[in-house]
C-alpha cells in the first residue's frame, strides 16, 4: 500500500505519493518539453536554435505563473522545467518532493563539469534534508549577484565631502556604513529629505541581517528546524540595528517615502549609497549615461571592524526540474544547454549577473572601470558566500517583508520602541512557521 501524503501549499491542496515524484517515463520519440520562465530569460530565438539542434525534443516556453505549476503538479502535470526566482526556497520545494535530483546528471553531464561549478554561488540549490549547501543538487542558479556589494554615487560623495570607498577592504556595517548614511543624507528647512544617505528594500533586510548573525556566531532561529526566532539579544540586536535607518530619516520611511523601488531612487539622484550587487550595473549602464564615472563600487560591509566576513546572493534565481517529468533524460539536456551551453554564453556577455560556471566569467564585460571593478568584488565577495538563514517551512521574501511592515511604521512615528517592533516581527514570522510545520504535520 502506498503512503499518501498531503500539503498545504500556499493554500492550494497537494497530493503525493512516494512513486509519483520518482521521475522515469520511456523517453522514445519526439518529446515535448515545457519550461515555465520569463521570456526575457529565454527568448523565442534561443527556443528555436535549440529546437534546430535537437529534433528529438520541442522545447516550448510557457509564461511563468507560480501559482499554476503547483496546481499542475497536483495531478503531475506540471511544465518539465521551471525558472526558481529564489534558490533559497529549493528546500521548501524539495521537502515536498516537487524537485528532480540532478546530482548524477551533472556527473555526466558534457557542458557542466563538477569543478567548473561556483558551488557556492548554488549552495541553495543543494539541500540534505535539513541544510542548504549539502546533500543531492537540484538545480543551479542561472547567474547570481553578490547582493551585498555596494553601489554609490561619487558626485554625492564628492559634495559631502566623503573620499571614495575602497574596492578591496570592505567598510563595516557598525559603525562605518550608518555614519556615511548620516553624512550624506541631507534634509531641508522643514526636515524633509531631500537625498538619503542611503536605501534598502524590507524584502531584503533578512539577507544582511544573515551575514551579521553569522559574524556575532548567533542564528535566525532556535532550533535545527528552523521553526521559531531566536530570542537572543544578539539577534535581537541586529533587527533593531536594522530599525536606525529607517527611525532616523537615513532611508525612505512613512514620513518621507520613497516613489518607486530601491534602485529607482539611486538612478533618479535620491539616495548616495544602496546595496544590490553586481546585476544592478548592468541597468545602470542601460539607463544611466555617464555611468562610468559618476557611480562606484565597494564590498560587502563586514560586521563591525575585524569581524570576518560573510556574505550571500539572495538565494539566486536559477532552474529545476520537475521531479515528475516523464522525460528527466532530455529536460536535463535542456538544463544542461540552458547553463552551460552557447545561451549561457550569451548571457554572460550581457553582464547582467556572474554566470554559476566559473569557464564562463571570461565572457563578462570588463571594457572599463565600472565592469572591471563590479567583476572584481563580485569575484572577491563569492569568496565568502554562505546560505542565508532562510527556512523550508515558508517560501519567497513575502512574509519576512510582511512582518517588518508589520512594525516600522508604528516605530518610525514613536507609537512603539525596538523591543516592540520585534516582538511583532518575532509574532509574525513564528505564526507563518507554524503553518508551515502543520502543513507538513510537524
Amino acid at each position: 500500500m502506498k503512503v499518501i501524503k498531503c500539503f498545504l501549499i500556499s493554500g492550494l491542496l497537494v497530493f503525493t505519493a512516494a512513486a509519483l515524484f520518482a521521475g522515469g517515463g520511456q523517453e522514445t520519440g519526439p518529446a515535448t518539453l515545457t519550461f515555465m520562465v520569463h521570456a526575457a530569460d529565454l527568448p523565442k530565438e534561443w527556443v528555436d536554435q535549440f529546437n534546430g539542434a535537437n529534433p528529438d525534443i520541442n522545447l516550448v516556453r510557457v509564461e511563468v505563473n507560480w501559482e499554476k505549476w503547483v496546481v499542475e503538479a497536483m495531478t503531475g502535470t506540471a511544465p518539465d522545467l521551471r525558472q526558481l526566482e529564489l534558490g533559497s526556497d529549493t528546500p521548501y520545494y524539495a521537502r515536498r518532493g516537487l524537485f528532480l535530483d540532478i546530482t548524477d546528471y551533472l556527473k555526466k553531464s558534457e557542458l557542466i563539469k563538477m569543478d567548473d561549478i561556483d558551488a557556492p554561488a548554488s549552495v541553495h540549490y543543494r539541500w540534505d534534508g535539513t541544510d542548504s549547501g549539502k546533500g543531492p543538487w537540484y538545480g543551479l542558479c542561472k547567474d547570481y549577484s553578490a547582493i551585498g556589494s555596494i553601489t554609490y554615487n561619487v558626485e554625492m560623495f564628492k559634495k559631502a565631502g566623503l573620499a571614495k570607498l575602497s574596492t578591496t577592504q570592505p567598510i563595516a556595517y557598525q559603525n562605518e556604513l550608518y555614519e556615511l548614511a548620516k553624512k550624506l543624507t541631507v534634509k531641508d528647512s522643514s526636515g524633509n529629505v531631500i537625498f538619503w544617505g542611503y536605501e534598502i528594500s524590507p524584502d531584503w533586510v533578512q539577507l544582511f541581517a544573515s551575514d551579521m548573525a553569522y559574524a556575532e556566531g548567533t542564528s535566525f532561529f532556535t532550533d535545527k528546524l528552523r521553526s521559531e526566532m531566536n530570542e537572543d539579544p544578539k539577534m535581537r540586536n541586529i533587527w533593531k540595528w536594522w530599525t536606525r535607518f529607517m527611525v532616523e530619516d537615513l532611508s525612505s520611511n512613512i514620513r518621507n517615502p520613497a516613489a518607486g523601488w530601491t534602485g529607482a531612487a539611486f538612478a533618479s539622484d535620491r539616495v548616495a549609497i544602496v546595496q544590490l550587487g553586481y546585476w544592478f550595473g548592468a541597468q545602470l549602464m542601460t539607463e544611466n549615461p555617464g555611468y562610468n564615472e559618476k557611480y562606484a563600487w565597494a564590498p560587502t560591509p563586514i560586521l563591525r571592524t575585524g569581524a570576518k566576513r560573510y556574505t550571500n546572493t539572495l538565494g539566486a534565481t536559477g532552474t529545476v526540474i520537475y521531479a515528475k517529468t516523464k522525460y528527466p533524460d532530455r529536460a536535463f539536456r535542456v538544463f544542461d544547454w540552458y547553463t552551460g551551453g552557447d545561451y549561457a554564453v550569451e548571457r554572460a556577455r550581457t553582464g547582467w549577473g556572474i554566470p554559476p560556471l566559473y569557464s564562463l566569467r571570461q565572457y563578462l564585460p570588463m571594457g572599463n572601470e565600472f565592469n572591471k571593478t563590479r567583476a572584481d568584488i563580485a569575484f572577491d565577495d563569492a569568496k565568502y558566500f554562505v546560505p542565508w538563514m532562510a527556512s523550508s517551512l515558508i517560501k519567497e521574501f513575502t512574509p519576512w517583508a510582511a512582518a517588518w511592515n508589520e512594525g516600522i511604521d508604528d516605530l518610525v512615528q514613536g507609537n512603539i520602541n525596538a523591543d516592540t517592533f520585534v516582538d511583532r516581527y518575532y509574532a509574525y514570522l513564528n505564526k507563518e512557521l507554524e503553518a508551515g510545520k502543520k502543513e507538513l504535520g510537524l
